[in-house]
């Protein structure tokens, strides 16, 4: 493709769509290099020149947030440049190279309890420093964490804040509101799908992604139907209790029996590591499972 965005980024492909826009692997023409970027477009859901004012104010913040964000912890994408064209936004982010945890659950199969643990270790600092900073993430989902190849640690993705800026309106009194719910469904708990998501939703979504990585199945098809609880324990035979006892924490319907902070969580699994004898945590030689493994929704 020739097409040059602020004529500057040449698009490579289309590595992403949804309701908000498409998102480009590019090429930075200004580098001598050729440094390859993500370029995330991002449209109004609104056609009203006081709204797009609006909007782009808003932007601009989340994009100097994010801006942030990507100095200061090496597992957030950096944020390169924002530009508005066409009526549309753009961030240009870092290329993360490597693999989602979905990707990798589809090509290598289920995931063991010694690379979760050391991937919740790794993801669970990440999140405690966005929350002393304010944020929640909103949409932690197997497809928003890559796995990065030159040292494998887990990279945090598509922040929800930005998007939701897409979906300002104007209310009767004329003040600025946004009525859309960022997450995915099976993956957000019920506060955040009402509007009003809390640090411990993003504990909760973590802990969920963890349990599908572990068991191939999405929590919709875990959920009980008589209580609405999980019912993941007999999908997992290989876990340890400590490492259930930890994500079933993480994954209480009320935000008040969760762990109330990703450090709180971190703790948690630490002291569950220590307890746990070495055999628990290594794959049974010579066996291998294979099993029908569904993708989340994107």
């Amino acid at each position: 493709m020739t097409q040059l965005l602020n004529n500057r980024y040449q698009i490579i492909n289309t590595i992403g769509r949804g309701g908000f826009g498409e998102t480009f692997l590019s090429e930075d023409t200004y580098m001598p290099s050729r440094r390859r970027c993500v370029i995330k477009q991002l449209k109004p859901l609104v056609n009203n020149p006081q709204v797009y004012q609006l909007v782009q104010e808003r932007f601009q913040r989340e994009a100097a947030i994010l801006e942030a964000l990507g100095e200061e912890n090496s597992q957030i994408p950096t944020l390169y440049a924002y530009f508005s064209e066409e009526g549309q936004f753009y961030l240009v982010q870092e290329w993360v190279e490597g693999n989602t945890l979905g990707q990798c659950l589809q090509q290598q199969g289920l995931l063991g309890e010694g690379k979760i643990r050391e991937i919740l270790q790794q993801l669970l600092p990440v999140l405690e420093y966005i929350h002393k900073k304010g944020i929640v993430h909103r949409d932690i989902k197997p497809d928003n964490i890559i796995l990065r190849d030159r040292d494998r640690a887990p990279v945090l993705i598509d922040f929800g804040a930005v998007r939701e800026t897409m979906a300002t309106q104007l209310n009767s009194q004329g003040n600025a509101t946004s009525s859309i719910i960022i997450g995915t469904p099976g993956f957000m708990p019920s506060e955040q799908a009402a509007g009003r998501p809390l640090f411990s939703s993003d504990l909760y979504s973590l802990g969920l992604t963890a349990i599908y990585l572990l068991t191939g199945r999405l929590p919709q098809q875990l959920t009980d139907a008589y209580t609405g609880e999980f019912d993941w324990h007999q999908y997992a035979s290989q876990v340890s209790p400590e490492l259930m006892t930890v994500l079933d924490k993480a994954i209480q319907s009320h935000p008040r029996d969760r762990f109330p902070t990703a450090q709180e969580m971190l703790n948690g699994l630490e002291s569950a590591s220590a307890n746990v004898p070495l055999a628990a945590t290594l794959p049974p030689p010579e066996q291998e499972e294979t099993i029908a493994v569904t993708p989340p929704p994107s």
